[in-house]
């Protein structure tokens, strides 16, 4: 018939009306019968919980190992990891649960245009190949365990460390509770609404408190691993059971697809299937039911997606992408840089971050498309879940492997939240150290440190519980946008930090400058988001103030100050100035730009030409060309501007990168 295999829905289809209407009263019956369904999905769920507190438990006695051998501050933050283990913890981080269920949800709503996170991800992996071979290398020979460490190493005064720490710490708690809120509404669908919200945020604050308790970075790097392996399962079979399912892509692209077909757009009783417009075009009298709408062709029932884009989209791309070199200065990010066993390893990881997108990128978006394509075809119970659970809906009710892999994708979905939730928790904790360092005691005992950060990691989940309560799904995007805001105002810190001498002042005022400039155009409601957003504003501002105050205010090395004004001892003054007190006492304190040269002079860092192409290839992919609001050809079933939009510079940039 040329149509794709989706059983119930395409017997339907077929029917006359009548019968059309008793399948849906038997489907409607058949949905009550819900608890074996679910009994699987708990099943596989619980298999999926203790997998990782047996991983825990592992964990744990690496941790003990790790303590006797380097002390409690590096045993419980620290590590040394090797490369498939990095690619896979830096994978879960990376891709958390944002990438499962709000990615298909875009996809939906805005068509093509969510190709972008694939392109995103050149950015991510460019500013990776400007930061952390240096960071890293810095990490080994000066003993950072700390995120902030780097920022009191190179710059030393308190004021520029509780900055530098603000601007991580209120990041992840806003990223901790958009994890928590996701989790509870996934669990909240799974029960039907048996678990309260408050109860299944509860379970996962529980989790993640006991495996940091037990084990730290590598309860949080060992649990990643078996996070990653069930994501990418589900991301690798996705693909091919949607398409088994419904129709690849290119097969459901064109207006007047095989699979084309017409239904009422809508239905007297929500939970029936729509009627279908069996004599069309003929028969176009509107009823009780709505008019005939097209189905099965994503071009026939939104063709917006085949257009060039317009002005405010192609701005929205462009900002989407610079603002992602700011990713990689997450502080659990950063730490993904310390633990690496050795250059190579970083090195695999950034290259493997180049290949991900592919895998966890790519079915998110099929999955939305689908959603787009079918959606009139369905129950308008099923229309008004998200595209991922709709989704899930239509396809768990093809057949048996494909419930067994929608069970799967839930517990993916868990990974997803899980991972990235724990690895935030942790880079916050450890920040909260740095902070403890500066205002209280420069001194403190590992071991009264460690609890330190326990500590903090219980408050911030106590206070990432009392907001997820508070907020809903869409009243994140404004926090979410403060929260990149935040991160952003750290490119000076680390770009100038790590590669030119800047003083401290001139850091000091691009920071309060451009976190002040972020808080008043939020409370002013600026207008031109939609073109410029405030995020890169604040920035901007960030950047102008330090260039103005190194020519007019470049101020004074703090630490040099410190070493000639104490009592004499240079080493122990300048030390107890950046916090670390006898951590580091073989290593120079002054870090400056010929020091950081010196420690990276037995390393091979990437090649500016590569960098350079990488960030060439972002702006050439943004769709300037077209006129605006103009059909595009369709090649492969993307619209022609999709293409270098994400797969094709990818897979240059993979070349290249293959080169370092």
């Amino acid at each position: 018939s040329g149509r794709p295999r989706f059983r119930r829905w395409a017997v339907v289809h077929l029917l006359p009306a009548q019968a059309q209407e008793k399948v849906a009263m038997t489907g409607a019956q058949d949905s009550d019968v819900s608890t074996p369904k679910y009994a699987v999905l708990y099943c596989i769920g619980f298999v999926y919980l203790v997998s990782l507190v047996v991983v825990a438990y592992y964990a744990r006695r690496r941790k003990a190992e790790a303590e006797a051998a380097g002390g409690k501050l590096q045993a419980h933050y620290g590590g040394s990891f090797s490369a498939p283990l990095l690619i896979l913890t830096t994978f879960s981080t990376v891709y958390s649960g944002f990438t499962v269920t709000g990615v298909p949800e875009e996809a939906f709503k805005k068509g093509f245009i969510s190709i972008r996170w694939i392109g995103a991800t050149i950015v991510i992996v460019a500013s990776m190949m400007v930061i952390y071979p240096r960071l890293r290398r810095l990490a080994v020979e000066r003993r950072y365990t700390n995120p902030n460490d780097f920022i009191a190493d190179r710059f030393g005064t308190m004021r520029v460390r509780m900055l530098g720490a603000a601007c991580g710490v209120v990041p992840m708690l806003i990223y901790v509770t958009a994890q928590m809120i996701s989790f509870a509404a996934l669990v909240q669908g799974l029960s039907g609404g048996a678990i309260p919200r408050w109860a299944s945020i509860l379970i996962l604050v529980c989790v993640l408190l006991v495996f940091e308790k037990l084990g730290g970075m590598n309860s949080v790097v060992l649990t990643d691993a078996v996070q990653s392996v069930i994501m990418l399962v589900s991301f690798l079979v996705v693909p091919f059971a949607l398409g088994a399912a419904f129709g690849f892509v290119p097969a459901i692209a064109a207006p007047d697809c095989g699979s084309l077909l017409y239904v009422r757009e809508r239905g007297t009783d929500p939970s029936q299937v729509p009627l279908t417009c069996t004599d069309w075009p003929a028969h176009t009298t509107v009823t009780a039911d709505g008019a005939c709408v097209p189905a099965g062709c994503i071009a026939a029932v939104r063709p917006e997606f085949y257009k060039n884009p317009g002005f405010a989209d192609q701005a929205n791309i462009l900002f989407f992408l610079v603002n992602m070199i700011g990713a990689p200065l997450q502080p659990h990010m950063i730490q993904r840089a310390y633990i690496a066993a050795d250059d190579r390893a970083l090195r695999l990881m950034m290259g493997a971050m180049l290949l991900a997108p592919f895998l966890a990128q790519t079915p998110g978006i099929i999955m939305g498309i689908t959603k787009a394509a079918w959606d009139p075809t369905w129950p308008q119970d099923v229309r008004k879940q998200t595209a991922f659970s709709s989704v899930c809906d239509a396809l768990s009710s093809e057949g048996g492997w494909e419930y067994l892999l929608v069970s799967v994708m839930t517990c993916a979905t868990m990974a997803a939240i899980m991972s990235t939730a724990d690895s935030a928790i942790m880079g916050a904790s450890s920040l909260a150290i740095d902070m403890y360092r500066s205002l209280v005691s420069a001194t403190a005992s590992e071991g009264l440190l460690v609890r330190i950060g326990e500590l903090t990691s219980v408050v911030m989940c106590g206070a990432a519980f009392g907001l997820a309560m508070v907020l809903t799904v869409s009243q994140m995007g404004s926090i979410i946008i403060f929260q990149n805001g935040m991160l952003m105002q750290l490119l000076p810190v680390y770009g100038l930090g790590l590669f030119f001498d800047i003083n401290e002042q001139p850091i000091f005022f691009g920071l309060a400058a451009g976190l002040l400039a972020l808080v008043v155009l939020v409370l002013a409601q600026y207008p031109m988001d939609s073109y410029v957003p405030l995020v890169n504003v604040s920035v901007f501002v960030n950047f102008a103030v330090v260039v103005a105050a190194i020519f007019i205010a470049p101020g004074e090395d703090k630490r040099t100050i410190a070493a000639t004004s104490g009592n004499g001892d240079e080493a122990n003054t300048t030390t107890a100035e950046a916090g670390f007190d006898g951590v580091i006492p073989a290593v120079p304190m002054n870090l400056n730009r010929a020091s950081i040269k010196a420690h990276m002079a037995s390393i091979s860092e990437p090649s500016k030409r590569m960098i350079a192409f990488l960030l060439v290839l972002v702006f050439v992919s943004i769709p300037w060309y077209g006129r605006p609001g103009t059909d595009a050809p369709i090649i492969w079933g993307l619209p022609q501007w999709g293409a270098p939009l994400a797969y094709t510079n990818e897979s240059r940039a993979l070349s290249r990168f293959s080169s370092w």
